[in-house]
């Protein structure tokens, strides 16, 4: 008996293609008789085109509502950024902004009486903005997930809550340049610049950090990754604010302050003033964002440091005590071709290694008409402070550095600095012997004694041409180190004026004040940097903070709304204004900005001179300039 295989398949797919064939049948007649039945409904009871608008809407609304619940669907928050002793210096918080669509709604006044019960609003408020024709109204921001999802539970028709993310800095204007600030959902300065590839939990690779050691796990970037400085904010505190109290005695424009460990190059302050709120960034000039990065100081601040320094090595490790400046030969005999010679032995002018946001360099914006301190022979705070380190630590040039290790939520595993990175970025530049004998000579007689530290000061005075003007730059410079023998920290202070009008009777001239500054704060902020806390990475913001936040924000808003009630809102014009410029124009208009691109402002929608009525967000494009 033979069977006839291929005779059998082409049967099955005949009657295969005949039943599909009938399929499609049923689902054409059924479409042709629904739609028939519609056109009949609507022939007998005709509607208008905004009410067959109004029920496509309302379908949509509830297929989306149903399709994803806001309050379940809220994406990764960008890291935290804490202090060495987990005090929040960064923290993102998910909140949220309610919308009406006042069309739609069908008892305008039950709505806002229910709505106002939820949000603190007036009811005659809420009744007001309802009144509107506008498409879409923002009725309240900065909801928090409480109050979102009791809104949900209204079931209001033409009510809905958007969740959004906001970056809040808790300190405010305190270590305002190291931390730097977030835009647009980047990272636009300082660490948030610096780190925006870990913050904003992306893709990670070991080498996208190469200090850090994640020991081959696997980072997907899907979970929330937090970053812990070695800043330690209480120290911080105290040193920003005794370098502002300096400085508004002496009426000095400006001021730098480092505290560092010599032996690991941690740092843990840094502090720039005139300074600026981290939450109002574009409120402040470039100049406030980056004199950290944008300062160099004044080569007759450290030529009498580089003077002993050069001499001790000359003599050799087995040399007697240096004689007193004042009969020694001058410059102790060398010549400026030696400590020029010395200063490059050292590396003092050499880029710091390291993952610093760029504090050691000065940046093609800074002239001379500002400082008169761009000089060939000038040096950056962070070049000083690394090259002293490695002088009175034994000779250990060391990178100084901000990032102490990094927190990944998924494993809740801490991730700490890379052994193998910090054993390739230093090197010694001098013997263990000649290291010891530079701590005890490096000072010299130019020092004050107090506590069990040592103390250098150093000014400078540059008058100088620009642009056709004269300028005059006094810098005061002091150098403090504890305990003597073994220095633990190192603390340098630079101040700067640049106007020569006269010094009140409550200010000297010279370092005095500033030396008398010092020596006050030194033994202080030994004692308390030793007071080290250890603490678990929290898994929730601080609530404090988050209050604080909510207070500001919302008071903030509702008072723009109520100054702005009948006031209509044009788009101003920021093309040709760079980012931080156009966000300057755009800050009193409560609108949402999405930046594309990089460079100068090229394009922006809305147009400028539309009206902002119902309009809740821009774009801006962004074109760099050739």
């Amino acid at each position: 008996m033979t069977i006839d295989v291929n005779g059998s398949v082409i049967m099955i797919r005949t009657a295969k293609k005949k039943k599909r064939k009938k399929q499609r049948l049923y689902v054409v007649v059924l479409s042709v008789f629904l739609l028939a039945a519609a056109g009949f409904v609507l022939y007998r009871f005709p509607l208008p085109l905004q009410e067959i608008g109004r029920i496509v809407r309302l379908a949509a609304g509830r297929i989306t509502d149903q399709s994803a619940d806001i309050l379940s669907a809220d994406s990764v928050l960008r890291g935290t950024i804490f202090d060495r002793n987990l005090h929040e210096l960064a923290v993102s918080y998910s909140l949220y902004a309610l919308y009406a669509h006042p069309s739609e709604m069908d008892d305008r006044r039950e709505a806002a009486r229910r709505l106002s019960e939820v949000i603190g609003v007036k009811e005659g408020v809420l009744f007001n903005l309802l009144k509107q024709q506008q498409n879409i109204i923002k009725i309240a921001d900065n909801l928090d997930r409480n109050q979102a999802a009791a809104i949900q539970d209204l079931n209001l028709i033409g009510v809905t809550c958007k969740p959004f993310e906001k970056r809040f800095y808790p300190q405010n204007e305190i270590a305002a340049q190291v931390v730097g600030f977030w835009g647009s959902g980047h990272g636009l300065a300082g660490i948030e610049g610096r780190f925006d590839t870990i913050l904003k939990h992306g893709g990670l690779k070991d080498e996208t950090v190469p200090e850090i050691d994640f020991s081959g796990a696997d980072i997907s970037g899907r979970s929330r990754m937090d970053l812990v400085l070695s800043l330690d904010l209480v120290l911080q505190k105290q040193i920003e604010r005794q370098l502002r109290q300096y400085l508004h005695r002496q009426q000095s424009g400006q001021g730098l302050a480092l505290l560092l460990q010599p032996k690991t190059g941690a740092i843990l302050a840094l502090a720039g003033l005139p300074t600026f709120n981290s939450n109002y960034f574009w409120q402040a000039s470039d100049a406030h964002h980056n004199s950290l990065m944008r300062v160099r100081l004044d080569s007759g601040l450290i030529r009498p440091l580089l003077v002993r320094a050069a001499a001790v090595r000359r003599d050799g490790e087995l040399a007697g005590a240096l004689l007193p400046e004042t009969v020694a030969a001058p410059d102790y005999g060398l010549h400026d071709q030696d400590i020029e010679r010395y200063s490059a032995l050292i590396g003092l002018r050499e880029p710091v290694q390291g993952q610093l946001p760029n504090f050691d360099d000065p940046g093609p914006e800074q002239g001379t008409q500002n400082s008169g301190l761009n000089e060939a022979g000038g040096v950056t705070l962070i070049q000083l402070a690394s090259t002293v380190a490695a002088l009175v630590n034994g000779g250990w040039k060391t990178a100084p550095y901000l990032l102490n290790s990094v927190y990944e939520h998924g494993s809740k595993r801490l991730f700490q600095r890379s052994r193998r990175y910090i054993s390739a970025g230093r090197h010694r530049i001098m013997s263990p012997a000649m290291g010891i004998r530079m701590r005890r000579e490096l000072i010299g007689s130019n020092k004050a004694s107090g506590d069990d530290f040592q103390m250098y000061r150093g000014s400078a005075v540059r008058v100088f041409t620009a642009d056709g003007s004269s300028h005059y730059v006094m810098q005061n410079l002091i150098i403090a180190m504890i305990p003597r023998k073994m220095p633990e920290m190192l603390l340098l202070i630079v101040t700067s004026r640049d106007t020569l009008l006269p010094l009140p009777k409550s200010a000297e001239a010279g370092t005095d004040k500033l030396a008398a500054a010092a020596a006050e704060l030194l033994p202080s902020l030994y004692h308390e940097g030793r007071m080290k806390k250890v603490v678990d990475i929290p898994d929730h913001p601080d609530r404090l903070n988050y209050e604080r936040f909510l207070v500001g924000s919302r008071v903030s808003f509702h008072k723009q709304e109520t100054v702005s009630g009948g006031m209509k809102m044009t788009m101003p014009k920021v093309t040709g204004c760079s980012l931080r410029k156009g966000l300057q124009r755009l800050n009193h208009h409560k609108i949402l900005v999405r930046v594309k691109g990089s460079g100068i402002i090229a394009a922006q929608s809305p147009g400028p001179g539309s009206a902002l009525d119902g309009v809740d967000e821009c774009v801006l494009t962004l074109e760099s300039k050739i």
